[in-house]
């Protein structure tokens, strides 16, 4: 359809909605009042509409090509000739035949069923007006109607019209220009700052991947949980002020308000890791630091060093990763303080974990010196570090580690050790405590909780309960704080009362018991089988050496040794491995081991990688290992010896 005669067509459209829109109203003041003078006003709507619907008739049968069939505007026309023929048989509907009140109710009371009918014509009309409004801005070009001779056969008022719709066209134009503008630019800015975003969340995955290590919390979760209601102590205030203990730096201040190091000490097996995990896990510990770092972000950050695990596990490589690791998971803007030495791994997708090179000393110390020289005000940082003693290294490198933790500003450390002369001296000024000076109640109370019920068990306190109070302050006194100690005198207790031992005979048990812990070692040896003498030195020389080749020794490891088992390796004969042929050697060495060793060895679930995960011999691949370093260290002293 050309220009022109879309133009004229849809003016017609428009005329015969406006002049609509007036039949309806004169309709409906009619039927409100039903007078004789109103039906004057119908009868000029009606044949206004007539020539409005006539000369749209005209329009549409010039209008009518095959080209045009489809046209929305040309459609719409139909659809208002139909919508006039309609109004024009409701306008004749409201002739009145004769005059009368009679008449005039009657109409009334047609107007009443009809009002719906006529409300619903009015919002068609308005519905096609809306649309032709549309269309006319979508389908008119007026610069091709200033082009054509066919312009000038329009009256003035629609010429008018056409010009002014041409300049609003060139406005819209420019407006949907510019704002098209402004939206790309905004999508651009969307879409530049999302990537930016997924770069740096794919360069802090892949540090924090690079970082981590499997063990890089199993010993903080190996160490044994503290018993029900022990520990409470060191978060009170009072305590460190009471006379009958050794005087004592007030922890829950330095949590609060306190900065530097703060150094917990203790003998061995005094609890020292079971007090630090419990420190670290406890909420109160939150809500103090909470208190210090005056609503800046809280980074809490711990690491436990383990002697006989992994070399990751005793060495300032596995500290400065750990710590790393975590001030990142917690803090990821880790990454921008620390931009330049990470900028190559930017904008790489596909890349590795090896991508960043192996984690150096040298750059693990220069990364967390970069942090604490950037680190904002708006973040302080609060670390815990247990076992220095189970360090293997320089000395010096790790205290210096230390010292970055006491100087950097918002943040501080908290360690424990035990009192070996180079943190005797480093830590001397410190605040601190000893742990075997304040745990006397914990002792008591692990006493009582684990060996009373046991001796009612056995029936051990049927006869003169009176000798069981003695029992338990003698144990106590005996335990010295350690809580080792107790634990293996405690199941010496329990092992004689299934035996029948009265509360008299579980007292000289008691009495014959060194107080010590190398003490305590000797005797449990004493008590093993001797038939077993050349099976349990086999077991502690390989223990031993392991050790010393820091490798891990396994269950799996020493059932192989025996022979069977490894013949069905080298034959690949992995269905082996899930019989009971192979289950019963695997449940015969740890019985083996427990019977020839005692307590001095004991028995961790390896940790296994993703991979490994599927393999159906997990269930059997548990390290052997020393019970405590203490026993480690009494055995490679009787080897000495």
């Amino acid at each position: 359809m050309d220009p022109v005669t879309a133009f004229s067509l849809a003016a017609g459209v428009l005329q015969v909605i406006d002049v609509g829109f007036k039949a309806v109203k004169t309709c409906r003041e009619f039927y409100k009042d039903g007078s004789l003078a109103e039906f004057r006003g119908v009868e000029e709507v009606t044949e206004a509409l007539v020539k409005g619907s006539d000369r749209l008739n005209a329009d549409i049968s010039q209008s009518a090509t095959p080209q045009s069939a489809g046209d929305d505007i040309l459609e719409l026309s139909n659809k208002c000739s139909k919508l006039a023929r309609d109004l024009l048989e409701e306008l004749g509907k409201l002739r009145p035949e004769r005059e009368g009140v009679r008449e005039a109710l009657t109409k009334g009371f047609r107007a009443l069923r009809r009002k719906a009918l006529l409300k619903e014509k009015q919002e068609l009309l308005e519905k096609y007006r809306r649309i032709l409004d549309t269309r006319i801005l979508v389908r008119l070009d007026a610069r091709s109607l200033k082009d054509k001779q066919d312009i000038k056969n329009l009256d003035q008022g629609v010429q008018d019209l056409v010009l002014a719709v041409e300049q609003i066209r060139s406005t819209f134009k420019d407006l949907v220009t510019n704002e098209g503008q402004q939206i790309k630019d905004h999508f651009d800015d969307k879409f530049d700052n999302h990537a930016r975003a997924q770069e740096k969340r794919q360069a802090h995955k892949i540090f924090c991947d690079s970082l981590f290590f499997p063990e890089i919390e199993s010993r903080q979760e190996q160490v044994q949980e503290a018993f029900e209601g022990t520990c409470r102590w060191v978060f009170d205030s009072s305590a460190s002020q009471q006379n009958n203990i050794r005087p004592w730096s007030n922890f829950r201040s330095w949590l609060e308000i306190g900065e530097g190091v703060y150094w917990i000490s203790g003998k061995p097996g005094s609890g020292k890791s079971t007090l630090m995990k419990y420190i670290v896990g406890e909420d109160l510990t939150s809500q103090l630091l909470a208190g210090w770092s005056k609503g800046t972000k809280l980074l809490t950050i711990s690491f436990f060093f383990w002697n006989t695990g992994s070399t990751l596990q005793k060495s300032c490589t596995g500290l400065l990763r750990s710590l790393l690791y975590q001030i990142a998971i917690q803090w990821p803007e880790l990454i921008d303080s620390i931009e330049e030495q990470f900028s190559h791994a930017r904008g790489e997708v596909e890349v590795s974990k090896r991508y960043l090179g192996t984690w150096t000393d040298q750059r693990l110390l220069s990364t967390i010196r970069k942090f604490f020289d950037k680190k904002p005000t708006s973040v302080s940082l609060c670390a815990f570090v247990d076992g220095l003693d189970e360090f293997v290294g320089d000395e010096d490198s790790l205290l210096n580690i230390v010292r970055l933790f006491e100087k950097a500003p918002g943040c501080k450390i908290c360690v424990s050790s035990r009192p070996e002369q180079a943190f005797r001296q480093e830590f001397r000024p410190c605040p601190q405590l000893r742990v075997q000076d304040l745990n006397r109640d914990d002792i008591r109370d692990m006493a009582t909780g684990k060996l009373i019920p046991s001796l009612q068990s056995y029936n051990c306190m049927s006869g003169n309960k009176d000798d069981v109070p003695p029992l338990l302050d003698d144990l106590i006194e005996k335990a010295s704080g350690v809580f080792l100690w107790l634990d293996l005198m405690i199941k010496d207790l329990i092992k004689g009362a299934r035996n029948g031992d009265t509360a008299k005979m579980l007292q000289s048990r008691l009495q014959r018991t060194p107080d010590t812990i190398h003490g305590m070692y000797t005797h449990i040896l004493s008590e093993l089988d001797s038939l077993y003498h050349e099976e349990t030195l086999t077991f502690f020389a390989v223990l031993l050496a392991a050790g010393e080749l820091d490798i891990e020794v396994t269950l799996l490891d020493l059932v192989c040794a025996e022979g069977e088992p490894w013949d069905q390796v080298n034959l690949l004969n992995l269905d082996y491995f899930t019989t009971s042929s192979f289950e019963e050697p695997i449940h015969r060495m740890e019985n083996q081991l427990i019977a020839c060793c005692g307590s001095l060895v004991d028995f961790q679930d390896c940790i296994h990688d993703e991979e490994r995960e599927e393999m159906t011999l997990k269930h059997y691949d548990r390290h052997v290992i020393f019970g405590h370093r203490t026993a480690e260290e009494y055995l490679e002293q009787r080897l000495l010896d």
